[in-house]
């Protein structure tokens, strides 16, 4: 016996549509996958970091100390005197001082060996005396002078310690945020390209499931028409000769081969 189909709009055709329409609405939707989707994530996470650090420029911790320091430095001129000594000033007073004793002393001696009478001698040698001292202290100044100088010098040496250090630290501070800044970026160019690696992979797969799809849609829409075409025949299969009909089965049993023959490849 023949391979007999039922007319058109019985189970058959029936189920050729609704394989064509469960195939017609299952089309693939391409969607990020989780890798891509984290990897987009952390490239625009590190591009704004970037950014902000770019932006937002070097700011030093330390350049408003050098600054002050550098100008203590500038504006520290050697200027020492006698009259703006303190150290000077006390030794003066010191000597006055004593001088002056010595001074009474020398005359008030003079003055006791000329019965209490004081002379123009005595006047002399008194004055001598004190400017003996005065002398010394006059003395003093050159010696005074090179520690005032020495003590100069190393507070200014002290002060180019210090912004040495100071310049040190914050050769460390920028290179801190250089690095930061260059962190960013590699990271962001290492998130960029797991992105666009990441995307391609996902395109990739989208691309063979639509190619999938796009081969199951043909095949369901192939095997409609030819079923709708075979159903329609076969209702005329009753007013058909014998070797017409034969003809038909053949055909039928052919399609049916060919839509198994189909099926097979996509499922």
């Amino acid at each position: 016996m023949g391979y007999v189909y039922n007319v058109y709009g019985t189970k058959q055709v029936e189920d050729a549509t609704n394989t064509y329409n469960r195939v017609a609405v299952s089309a693939p939707n391409y969607a990020d996958s989780a890798a891509t989707l984290d990897a987009r994530r952390q490239a625009d996470n590190y591009a704004n970091k970037y950014k902000k650090a770019v932006d937002s420029g070097y700011t030093s911790n330390y350049a408003g100390n050098i600054n002050k320091l550098a100008d203590k430095y500038i504006n520290n001129e050697f200027n020492w005197s006698a009259d703006n000594s303190s150290e000077y000033q006390q030794y003066k007073s010191k000597y006055q001082r004593e001088g002056a004793k010595q001074q009474e002393n020398v005359q008030g001696s003079y003055a006791a060996n000329t019965g209490g009478y004081t002379n123009s001698y005595a006047q002399a040698a008194g004055q001598k005396a004190y400017n003996s001292y005065m002398d010394e202290l006059q003395e003093k100044i050159p010696a005074l002078k090179q520690s005032a100088y020495e003590s100069w010098s190393q507070e200014q040496e002290n002060t180019l310690n210090k912004i040495g250090v100071m310049q040190g630290l914050d050769d460390n501070q920028y290179q801190r945020y250089r690095d930061s800044v260059q962190d960013n970026y590699d990271f962001m160019t290492y998130y960029e390209n797991k992105y666009s690696t990441s995307k391609g992979l996902d395109m990739s797969e989208f691309q063979n499931e639509l190619a999938k799809w796009q081969s199951q849609m043909s095949a369901a829409s192939s095997n409609l028409a030819n079923i709708r075409s075979l159903a329609e025949q076969q209702y005329e299969h009753n007013t058909l000769s014998a070797d017409t009909q034969a003809s038909i089965n053949s055909s039928q049993a052919q399609n049916q081969a060919y839509y198994d023959y189909l099926y097979s490849k996509i499922k």
